[in-house]
């Protein structure tokens, strides 16, 4: 099986293994699914390793669900199994934010993830776009989180720090107000950068998870295009 379904308990979720054992079975048909509709469209090959433990701390608010992956064979999600929206939404829910960190596996394999904030921006973008595929073409939330205004400044902010090494991932992309940086400012900033460039292209996020960052930021910004 490409992806493998594995389990962790970490110290601080405060669960024991049998909790994670009554949801196997729907983590199971998450995974297939991922398997028949996510990786066909994608350039991974070698087996994935899908690994999943209970840490409500660890998920998004508004979903309990939360995920990361950390290299080319790598996705580990964290579930609140007393989340409403699990029962209500999980599944499909799953299958979308799956399909988010598989893109960010194979963008693991080249160029990489990336290093600076400009990278850090086009991948979680090409991410955000290749998800949206499989919300009905609805992005999340956490992609159009900015009004138009909002946008403007902070791709204004982001062009200045592009090669930034140093920069602050949490506040980039989870919110620092007292910096003009809202709540998921990186991820609706990489969206609408790559979605430009689909638009201008006609390609797919899952035809461009090769492609370098550079790329994307050849686009003149939305209000130099506008003008």
């Amino acid at each position: 099986m490409p992806l493998q379904l594995d389990f962790f308990e970490p110290a601080s979720s405060g669960q024991t293994p049998d909790r994670m054992i009554r949801l196997r079975g729907f983590l199971e048909r998450v995974v297939h699914l991922a398997e028949r509709q996510v990786l066909p469209l994608l350039p991974i090959r070698d087996r994935v390793v899908v690994a999943v433990g209970v840490d409500p701390a660890r998920t998004i608010r508004e979903t309990g669900i939360g995920a990361r992956a950390w290299a080319a064979d790598r996705v580990d999600v964290w579930i609140d199994p007393a989340h409403p929206w699990v029962e209500a939404a999980g599944e499909e829910e799953l299958v979308a934010m799956l399909a988010h960190e598989l893109h960010h596996c194979a963008r693991w394999t080249r160029p990489g993830y990336g290093m600076t904030l400009g990278e850090a921006l086009v991948s979680e973008g090409l991410a955000c776009v290749f998800e949206t595929g499989f919300r009905g073409g609805v992005p999340p939330f956490w992609a159009r989180a900015l009004d138009a205004v909002e946008l403007d400044a902070v791709e204004a902010t982001a062009r200045l720090n592009l090669e930034d090494r140093q920069y602050d991932h949490r506040s980039w992309f989870f919110g620092a107000p007292e910096r003009g940086l809202p709540r998921h400012a990186g991820y609706s900033l990489g969206f609408e950068l790559v979605a430009r460039h689909v638009r201008s292209t006609g390609r797919t996020a899952a035809q461009l998870v090769h492609v370098p960052a550079d790329t994307f930021w050849m686009h003149r910004p939305r209000m130099a295009a506008a003008a």
